[in-house]
């Protein structure tokens, strides 16, 4: 029993970091500090994110959203029950304390790259899900539903914060700390997947070919290219909504048929009490007065299944009117012979049309909407800027590596490749095996100079632009980091008046060392002539 509580502590999951998080050698691989190298090529990335952090006014909001996608209404829980969104707020409900802003629970998706109808993949996802769950969150309660309209199957989790031994809630000390946790269980979530036969790996991004990475982006958002490639890209766009569509329609249904089973089932129940209930009264029999009370409470039951089951036929009805849209939508755009601009307008109206305020739209539609959105600004913005290109690199890189492109995070980035680049010239791995390693990191190294050049040329034109530099200013502070990370020479107007802010700060400190010096010399002498005094 003490090791369990040892794996417990201070309300917050105990994880013992595993020697993959730092440096291992064995059978071939390479693994350090998160960057790890595998010799099967086709391991694809193990997914968890966390969505939100919830406070408790929004839990049962959170899981009632998961539940609409579910095929039967209904959440698994730490015990493998399935539960209602009443029956889980009502188990957490002692967990939660006073202020109702306090966050208690998370949001967590787990999510695999496979077909959505192959459901010994999805068993294996819902097993290493469940293993996942067990051993970096051991003692927390958690509701888990499996979502398979969408492109990938993916698993909601609501997390109770509060563990069950300690009565804490899982807190951590820095946001170091909630990478590195978030980073082991991602990998615990691959040996999970792996032990089930599918090949998954915890990638570290600086680990894969970025340069091939930033081209398959480019080409996919770039809809400005031409009139043709903007219309064939959009009829694609409209196909992937149509099929979304259809997944959402067949969902709905399925969930359909099997509230409308349950409920006959009930009904079924139901009329064998009323029976029963009908003999006792006749009988006068005194159990007729507890199967009355039964029958008032089941019928309360079927009245809600029932309304329940009609929203659900309303809401098939309008998926049903939005795939006629979308089919409509679709057709114009294939028969309209107008110029990309006008074709992108008519997207961007037909999704504020589909989904208002964003509503009910998947993240792969909300990512076309923000592609096209994009592709218009660089139609009307095409002539005299500048900058284009530079923000539109930028924006595609930091979906590789993060959205914090300043120098001194390229700089750390840099660091990291160079050291993997050392363990792995000094490693027991095969020539053949650290060629082809190198290889990728030398490119990776070079990639990220390319996006560290750019960068800085970006922060040296907005400085000297500037009509009053700030020395203070973190640009100004970012553009030396840049020199020292890439080895340049700064511009002579910026060195001036950083060797200006230099001169000035050791002004300062001598004239303080002086001020200093003056006091003790006074307090010295103050003393002296008080000891004077006191002999006298």
């Amino acid at each position: 029993m003490s090791y369990f509580f040892h794996l417990v502590r201070a309300g917050r999951t105990k994880y013992t970091k595993s020697q993959h998080k730092y440096v291992s050698f064995s059978g071939g691989g390479f693994s350090k500090a998160g960057t790890s190298f595998s010799k099967n090529n086709f391991s694809k990335q193990s997914v968890i994110k966390m969505i939100s952090n919830l406070p408790q006014t929004s839990i049962k909001r959170c899981i009632d959203y998961t539940l609409k996608n579910s095929i039967d209404g209904l959440a698994i829980d730490e015990n493998g029950d399935k539960v209602s969104s009443d029956e889980i707020m009502k188990g957490w409900s002692k967990d939660f304390g006073k202020n109702l802003n306090s966050k208690d629970a998370w949001h967590l998706i787990f999510s695999i790259n496979e077909p959505c109808n192959d459901e010994k993949k999805l068993n294996a996802l819902c097993d290493a899900v469940k293993d996942t769950l067990g051993t970096n969150f051991t003692g927390h309660k958690y509701a888990f539903v499996l979502h398979t309209h969408q492109n990938n199957p993916h698993v909601h989790v609501v997390l109770n914060k509060r563990n069950i031994f300690t009565n804490k809630k899982i807190h951590f000390n820095s946001k170091a700390e909630i990478k590195d946790f978030f980073d082991e269980a991602r990998t615990n979530f691959a040996f999970s997947l792996g032990a089930r036969g599918l090949k998954y790996e915890n990638k570290n991004s600086l680990s894969k070919d970025l340069k091939l990475e930033f081209s398959k982006i480019k080409s996919s958002v770039r809809l400005e290219v031409d009139d043709y490639t903007a219309k064939d890209k959009l009829q694609d766009y409209y196909f992937n909504m149509e099929d979304k569509n259809k997944e959402i329609y067949k969902t709905t249904k399925n969930k359909i048929e099997t509230m409308n089973d349950e409920l006959n089932i009930l009904k079924k129940q139901n009329a064998e009490l009323l029976a029963l209930f009908l003999q006792y009264v006749k009988k006068k029999n005194k159990r007729s007065y507890k199967l009355a009370k039964q029958l008032k409470e089941n019928n309360q039951i079927i009245y809600k299944k029932n309304k329940a089951l009609l929203n659900e036929i309303n809401k098939l009805d309008k998926i049903s009117y939005k795939t006629n849209q979308i089919n409509e939508m679709k057709m114009a755009n294939y028969k309209d012979r107008s110029q990309a601009l006008v074709l992108l307008e008519n997207f961007k109206y037909n999704y504020h049309k589909l989904y208002p305020k964003g509503k009910n739209a998947t993240k792969s539609d909300f990512e076309n909407y923000k592609k096209a959105c994009r592709a218009i600004a660089i139609y009307r913005k095409r002539q005299g800027d500048d900058a284009i290109k530079y923000f539109d690199d930028s924006l595609m890189a930091s979906r590789m590596i993060g959205k914090n492109n300043s120098l001194f995070k390229l700089g750390k980035k840099l660091e990291i490749l160079d050291k993997s680049l050392y363990l792995l010239e000094h490693s027991n791995l095969s020539d053949d095996d650290k060629k082809g390693y190198k290889k990728r990191l030398n490119d990776n190294k070079e990639f990220i100079i390319d996006i560290a050049k750019d960068r800085f040329n970006f922060v040296q034109n907005k400085l000297l632009k500037a009509d009053k530099i700030d020395r203070n200013n973190f640009l100004f502070k970012e553009y030396f980091k840049g020199v020292a990370v890439l080895n340049v020479t700064p511009d002579d107007e910026l060195l001036k008046i950083r060797n200006k802010q230099v001169l000035m700060k050791d002004i300062l400190k001598d004239n303080s060392y002086h001020r200093n010096n003056n006091t003790i010399k006074k307090d010295k002498f103050n003393s002296i002539e008080k000891s004077r005094g006191g002999r006298e």
